[in-house]
């Protein structure tokens, strides 16, 4: 039965249809093949104008090697896989719906008084990491907010069920995975109580990260208990790129008093009630105060294309947010695929993290898959001086990227990049420290995919209370993990997959 379940489940009849469609391809090919010297002329002449059209796109230049390569060794394929796949940019019925929600937004995105005190709580040299973020992603800063970091996701999972049984008016809640599980069915059963008490719940998933976790119509399950759920960007079987541009990102508001952000999802892992790689190592943030609402603004910005909906977003938005007398700035971001954002956010963020560092850089992240640019920023600021340090996963959830990231350990390490692996277990913290004064707490893994074509979110943290409780959080992972020293060699099956992957390490 299980058998026949998985055989005709939606992702099974989804993957016969883009395998029936790449068939159909083919065949089309074949049969245009007795034409042969017309169509490889006429192939000729369109893979040119693909290579112009490539050479002249505003995007990361490594991204654009790979097609460049299919594209002159193979003409007819690689022009074709071209114009199917290369194209990620979010679809134009989508653009005209972002655009709708940030005209909604507007007001409460901009919030000048708020967004200069932010800037003036900061130093001078420093307040251009805040005013990329507003220009780049659109949302300001804001003082006086109360932030607690956790250091494992079990803390923060705790602290979020208190936090939702609270809630008197509206809960918020945008995830990249829902697993079902103690973690999941815990917080389930309160979004189910507190529907049934009036309060309006408002929840969205990714459709392609829960694809093995929740059956295709499990939203409509919860539009029965009363929650309004949505899924992002469901897939459908068509041959297309735009099914790259996932939802990543990872927020719960609540009453638009409390709000958490992270890595952490919603499933048994992410607070070490499975332990198949291990300690499972995530890291989160809580917020209180004015920076809520920008948090809550970040999520309707995806909730109002995936829902359709317009709502009554004043009384979402917190007037008179408590100011609560912790200095420092926090400046929560969004980053996405073109042309909702026309930079890489989340990459820049880091560039500039790592190029104000004077003393040291300190990074946790699950894969290391980066491009000439952060590579070598990392390079150069170990070069100046600074103590720059990276931590990864000594037991890895998928074996080829983990191959990919170790592959990078050379270059990095021969400019005097420090590099450890968490040896118990798997790290999913996406975080950086600098110099004692600035972190940064969010979703951005440091791979193609987070950076260039899903949905991301994060925090940077500047002057908080809670960057000491970061630091220590490091020192505690340098204690426990392996550092990468002259001994460490990649395997020859290692080394095989690295040369094998180079070119096409931007998919991953």
């Amino acid at each position: 039965m299980k058998f026949l379940r998985i055989l005709f489940s939606k992702w099974s009849i989804s993957a016969l249809l883009l395998l029936a469609q790449v068939a159909a391809i083919a065949l089309l090919i074949i049969y245009l093949n007795e034409y042969y010297y017309v169509f490889q002329i006429a192939a000729w002449v369109i893979g040119i104008l693909v290579v112009l059209v490539l050479v002249n796109r505003k995007e990361n230049p490594e991204y654009k090697i790979p097609w460049l390569f299919l594209v002159l060794a193979l003409p007819i394929f690689g022009t074709l896989f071209y114009l199917l796949f290369s194209h990620t940019h979010i679809r134009k019925r989508d653009r005209k719906l972002y655009a709708k929600a940030y005209e909604e937004l507007k007001p409460y995105i901009e919030d000048v008084t708020q967004e200069e005190e932010a800037l003036n709580a900061m130093a001078e040299g420093d307040k251009g990491l805040a005013r990329y973020l507003k220009k780049a992603s659109g949302l300001g800063g804001s003082t006086h907010n109360d932030i607690k970091y956790y250091p494992v996701g079990e803390l923060m999972w705790e602290d979020m069920l208190e936090a939702l049984r609270g809630a008197k008016k509206f809960i918020l809640m945008e995830y990249f995975i829902v697993d079902p599980g103690q973690m999941w069915d815990a917080i389930h059963e309160i979004l189910v109580q507190k529907a049934k008490e009036g309060v309006e719940v408002h929840f969205m998933y990714d459709d392609v990260g829960t694809v093995t976790m929740l059956p295709s119509g499990y939203y409509k399950k919860l539009r029965k208990e009363g929650i309004d759920a949505h899924k992002f960007n469901p897939f459908t079987p068509v041959v297309s790129g735009v099914f790259n541009n996932r939802d990543h990102r990872k927020i719960t508001v609540v009453d638009g008093e409390i709000a958490f952000t992270g890595g952490i999802n919603l499933g048994d892992e992410y607070i070490n009630r499975n332990d198949r790689l291990g300690h499972w190592k995530d890291t989160g943030i809580r917020v209180k105060g004015p920076g809520v609402n920008t948090l809550t603004t970040l999520f309707f910005i995806n909730f109002i294309p995936a829902s359709g909906k317009s709502l009554d977003y004043p009384k979402y938005m917190n007037p008179n947010p408590k100011r609560y007398e912790e200095k420092g700035v926090l400046v929560p971001f969004g980053d996405g695929p073109r042309p909702l954002y026309e930079e890489q956010v989340g990459e820049a963020n880091y560039l500039n993290i790592i190029a104000r560092s004077k003393k040291y850089f300190y990074i946790t992240t699950p894969y290391l898959i980066i491009d000439f640019r952060f590579m070598q920023a990392l390079r150069d600021a170990a070069a100046r001086g600074v103590d720059v340090r990276i931590i990864t996963p000594f037991i890895p959830d998928k074996k080829a990227v983990f191959c990919l990231t170790r592959g990078s350990y050379a270059a990095l390490r021969e400019a005097g990049v420090q590099i450890y692996e968490y040896t118990p277990g798997f790290v999913h913290a996406k975080m950086c420290l600098s110099d004692d004064d600035t972190a940064f707490v969010g979703t951005i893994n440091m791979d193609f995919r987070s950076l260039t074509h899903h949905f991301e979110c994060g925090a940077l943290l500047y002057g908080h209370e809670c960057v000491a409780d970061i630091k220590s959080d490091f020192e505690h992972m340098f204690s426990v993990s392996r550092h990468i020293d002259d001994s460490f060699k990649l395997s020859f099956g290692a080394k095989l997959i690295n040369v094998l992957l180079a070119l096409f390490r931007v998919l991953f």
